[in-house]
């Protein structure tokens, strides 16, 4: 067994600010206010996929943006919410702040869907804010901002066959060969710093192999990659 990990950026979806606008038509020179409210922003979230196997997707693509919600408008129109984001993820994704280490979530069975963040409420129009006494507000309330959160991924992987040898010897090359996995491959050592999964597909069955970066004498110690 070995953890895989990565670290993303999410950024859950701003509120759209209320407007503040009156009621204007012919012959109806005061209108009272009829600013609508702002849309919501967009959550985020994370949807367990059983076709995924590891986190390498996620080390190429790191941040996330969600959409904002629309301002509101004048006929007390409500902004258009942002639409949520849905990422995929593997199976058994343990989903933790990483300025903390504290779990936010575990994504564990296949096509479940677990809201991360959630996206910013939409702002009050001022029509929102009349009173018998405060009969044309001229405000609105501003949409909940968002802030960026850094998220750690943990995945505990089991693989059915492990490539374990010295560095630059042609485990990657190999794993290419045999699978489909496309991992790294270069003329120096450690070209390999995370492990690399290809699925192999035999007649009707398939087994999971794991590209070990390269061990050398005294990685027990702390040598080369050692305890990473």
């Amino acid at each position: 067994m070995f953890l895989d990990v990565a670290t993303i950026y999410l950024k859950p979806g701003n509120g759209g600010d209320g407007a503040v606008s009156f009621h204007r038509e012919k012959y109806v020179p005061a209108g009272g206010p009829d600013g609508g409210d702002g849309g919501r922003g967009a959550s985020i979230y994370f949807e367990a996929d059983p076709s995924m196997n590891s986190l390498a997707p996620f080390r190429f693509t790191q941040h996330f943006r969600a959409e904002n919600g629309e301002k509101g408008a004048a006929k007390n129109c409500t902004g258009k919410s942002g639409t949520d984001m849905i990422i995929k993820v593997p199976c058994g994704t343990v989903v933790k702040d990483a300025e903390t280490g504290g779990i936010i979530a575990d994504v564990f069975e296949p096509g479940e869907r677990i809201k991360i963040l959630e996206g910013g409420r939409g702002g009050r129009g001022n029509a929102r804010f009349a009173t018998a006494v405060r009969k044309a507000p001229a405000f609105s309330e501003t949409g909940i901002k968002t802030v960026e959160r850094k998220i750690r991924l943990e995945l505990k992987t089991i693989a059915d066959v492990g490539l374990v040898g010295f560095p630059n010897v042609g485990k990657s090359t190999f794993l290419s060969v045999i699978s489909s996995a496309r991992p790294k491959i270069a003329n120096y050592h450690f070209t390999t710093l995370n492990p690399n999964l290809g699925v192999v597909k035999f007649e009707d069955d398939a087994f999971l192999v794991a590209d070990i970066p390269g061990l050398i004498e005294g990685a027990a110690e702390g040598m080369g990659l050692g305890h990473s």
